[in-house]
C-alpha cells in the first residue's frame, strides 16, 4: 500500500508498507508542556479505539483542582464557567467556558488551552499553617 504523506513545504512522497502513524496507547511521550503560573503541565495524547484516532488529554482541574501559591486556581479554556464569570471586553455576553471569561489569564499566548482564574471570589484561602506569598 502507498500511502501519501505531506511534506512540510507542500511536496508529497509515497511511504511505502506504513499505515498513518498514530499516538498509541502504549506511547507516553508527551504531546506538549504548557506553561502556567510558575508550573508546567505535560499534555499526553490519549488513543480512542472507537474514533480511531489520537486526542490531547488535558488535565482535569475541574476533578483535581491544583493551585498557584498564591491560591489561585488553574484552568482548562474549555472548563465550563463558573458563577463568578465575567465577559471579556465590554458589551460582551457572558462565557460559556473559562476560554472567554475575563478572569481566566494565558501565561503565553492568547490560545493557551491552560491557565489561571485571577477571580478573587475562587481564590485558595491559606490553610492553618501555611503562608500566603504576596
Amino acid at each position: 500500500m502507498i500511502v501519501m504523506k505531506s511534506y512540510h513545504r507542500g511536496f508529497l512522497y509515497p511511504r511505502t508498507g506504513k499505515e498513518r502513524e498514530r499516538m498509541r496507547p502504549e506511547q507516553k511521550g508527551p504531546y506538549k508542556v504548557y506553561r502556567a503560573g510558575g508550573r508546567e503541565f505535560p499534555v499526553y495524547l490519549e488513543y480512542d479505539e472507537q474514533l480511531d484516532e489520537s486526542y490531547p488529554a488535558y488535565p482535569d482541574f475541574e476533578e483535581r483542582p491544583e493551585y498557584t501559591g498564591e491560591g489561585r486556581p488553574f484552568a482548562t479554556a474549555g472548563q465550563e464557567s463558573c458563577p463568578h464569570c465575567k465577559p471579556d471586553g465590554p458589551g460582551k455576553p457572558l462565557p460559556s467556558d473559562c476560554g472567554g471569561c475575563g478572569w481566566f489569564y494565558r501565561e503565553e499566548t492568547p490560545y493557551d488551552p491552560i491557565g489561571v482564574c485571577m477571580c478573587d471570589g475562587r481564590r485558595r484561602k491559606p490553610e492553618s499553617g501555611e503562608k500566603q506569598r504576596k
